[in-house]
Parts: C-alpha cells; sequence; structure tokens
C-alpha cells in the first residue's frame, strides 16, 4: 500500500530518495509537503490535533486514487499523512508522484490535495496559547471539488 496514515513525523528526503531509485525510469518525479501553519486568523498556533477515522479514510482514499489514475497518466504514488498532535512547521502531508510528463503529476497532486481538504475524514482542531477552534470546511475549498469534476 503506497497510502500511510501515522503518528510520527517523517523525512521528506528519506522518502523522496526512496520513491525516486523505485521510480528511476519516470520522466518526472513531483513532490508537494504540507506544514502545519504558525498563525492562522491573527493566532499564535501551539499545534492541531488531527483525528482519524483510520478505516473510512483510506477507503475515500482508495476511491480518489482510483479516479484520480482514470483521469491523469501517473506511473506511481505515495502519499503519507500525519494524525495526532503536530506543532507548527513539522510536516503534515507528504505527496510524491511519478510519471512521463510533469503536468500529469501536477495536475495529480493539485486535485489530491482539494480532494483530501473536503474528502476524507479527517478532524483538525487548532490550539492556541489561550483557547482551541475546530476548523471546519472553507467553502471555496468546496466549491473547488464541484467546478473541477
Amino acid at each position: 500500500m503506497k497510502i500511510f496514515f501515522q503518528k510520527e513525523s517523517f523525512l521528506v528526503e528519506e522518502k523522496f530518495k526512496k520513491f525516486s531509485k523505485t521510480n528511476s525510469t519516470a520522466g518526472s518525479i513531483i513532490s508537494f509537503v504540507g506544514k502545519v501553519r504558525p498563525t492562522n486568523n491573527k493566532k499564535s498556533i501551539t499545534n492541531i490535533e488531527i483525528e482519524i477515522y483510520e478505516k473510512m479514510a483510506l477507503l475515500q482514499m482508495k476511491k480518489i486514487i482510483f479516479k484520480l489514475k482514470k483521469k491523469y497518466k501517473i506511473l506511481d504514488f505515495l502519499i503519507v499523512h500525519r494524525f495526532g498532535k503536530v506543532k507548527p512547521q513539522e510536516n503534515i502531508l507528504l505527496v510524491i508522484v511519478a510519471s512521463e510528463h510533469r503536468k500529469e503529476g501536477f495536475r495529480f497532486i493539485e486535485d489530491l490535495v482539494d480532494w483530501l481538504k473536503v474528502k476524507i475524514t479527517f478532524w483538525k482542531k487548532e490550539n492556541y496559547l489561550n483557547d482551541s477552534e475546530w476548523i471546519e470546511q472553507k467553502e471555496s475549498d468546496k466549491k473547488i471539488l464541484i467546478t473541477s469534476n
């Protein structure tokens, strides 16, 4: 399986090097790293807590990947998404895609990240110095999915 949900931190360079070696015949290898922002709505974030219903999230990811692989010609992919407590500037998401041509890889990653923001069973709570707040899906993110399908 090339989809991993984990509490542990990960080293991007290590994952990228291994993926590149495995996909040495690809014309393009593209990566995306999502990090926890240090602030949101003018509040300093101490950490975010991500809860996941792993079984459902994995099923949803598989459906999305199936759909995107029909749309874009990619050769291989790796997705690592953290859950639990994650601090600002720590890696939260890694997506690496191998394709024959760069455009397919870029589009695959962009669509996948859009889907992740609204269709995968994650709940995120931002913890600040004096309070916390559950993060709601943005209407703008929902609209991207509607217009991209």
